[in-house]
């Protein structure tokens, strides 16, 4: 029950990263150390399908209602917490490193070039998309989501919620989709709406944004099992390398955010980082507690099952 729980918290705060301008979905889920698993249950769905459903199943209860809350208060809520909501994410995901050196060290205790090489390329992998922050206009935002526009949505999502380091929103930003694209998310469960109409009216409105969410939805689908493939078998032929590769897009994810925090710090900026730090101690020592990363690695299917 325990370990059902705290995946549904992951996917909860997955979901949140998925939307949340800056952060990246990928980053946040290794942060909380289910990335791999999540990774391997999606590529092998088929093979022990029950298994892998059970896992996910949480997970992806979680991440809907993150991405569904998150999309409804996301105007109020980065309008005015912003900074304090980034430095919560850097405090968490910079907690993370230590177990992402821990998976590099499999290799041997000393860090070797190739791991170098890797966390370099990683790092500056990120760093272009903060480099196109610098001298990228972005296009003339979009008032509507039509069905090319939702299927490129649907195909950016993948790739940040997969791909570590990359965030989503902020390649949706530039591309003039992000307002729509949270409009028509949040169009499933308008709260706002729900309290001031009633639910016919929450109908009437997902009605009107239903192709478009069938596209969103059919791109991710499509996008994720050609990068979970990817994924699976980089980190199964190359897991430390791979590994390395991450804390380069962990520091590069980090470095993309830190602008946006220093230009705005507050004194309760502090307070938030090291509160996300907190819970990175927290979220290691919840998960000791449970059956164990090798109980839950063991309840889904062997590399020799694939």
């Amino acid at each position: 029950m325990k370990s059902i729980l705290f995946r549904a918290i992951c996917g909860f705060v997955i979901g949140i990263g998925a939307v949340l301008p800056g952060v990246s979905g990928g980053i946040l889920a290794i942060s909380l150390g289910v990335y791999e698993n999540m990774m391997l249950a999606i590529g092998n769905l088929f093979h022990g399908f029950k298994k892998n459903l059970k896992y996910l199943l949480p997970l992806g209860i979680g991440g809907v209602i993150g991405i569904l809350l998150t999309s409804n208060v996301l105007s109020l809520l980065v309008a005015r917490y912003e900074v304090q909501l980034l430095s919560l994410f850097t405090g968490l995901v910079l907690g993370s490193l230590p177990e992402l050196f821990a998976e590099v060290r499999l290799d041997g205790p000393k860090l070797s070039r190739k791991h170098i090489v890797a966390a370099l390329l990683g790092l500056g992998f990120v760093l272009l998309f903060a480099l196109g922050e610098f001298t990228t206009i972005g296009n003339a935002e979009v008032t509507e989501l039509t069905i090319p526009g939702a299927l490129i949505a649907g195909a950016v999502l993948s790739v940040g919620t997969i791909i570590p380091g990359i965030s989503s929103s902020f390649i949706l930003v530039y591309l003039g989709l992000y307002p729509v694209v949270i409009a028509t998310i949040a169009g499933v469960l308008d709260l706002k709406l729900l309290a001031t109409s009633g639910i016919g009216a929450v109908i009437q409105n997902l009605g009107a944004h239903f192709l478009p969410l069938v596209a969103m939805v059919g791109a991710f689908g499509l996008v994720s099992i050609i990068i979970i493939k990817f994924v699976n078998r980089m980190l199964r032929r190359h897991h430390a390398t791979s590994y390395a590769a991450v804390i380069g897009f962990v520091l590069g994810s980090i470095a993309l955010v830190l602008p946006n925090i220093i230009s705005k710090i507050t004194w309760a900026c502090p307070l938030f980082f090291l509160a996300g730090l907190a819970l990175s101690v927290l979220e290691f020592r919840f998960k000791e507690r449970l059956t164990g990363q090798k109980n839950e690695t063991s309840s889904l299917p062997t590399q020799n099952e694939e």
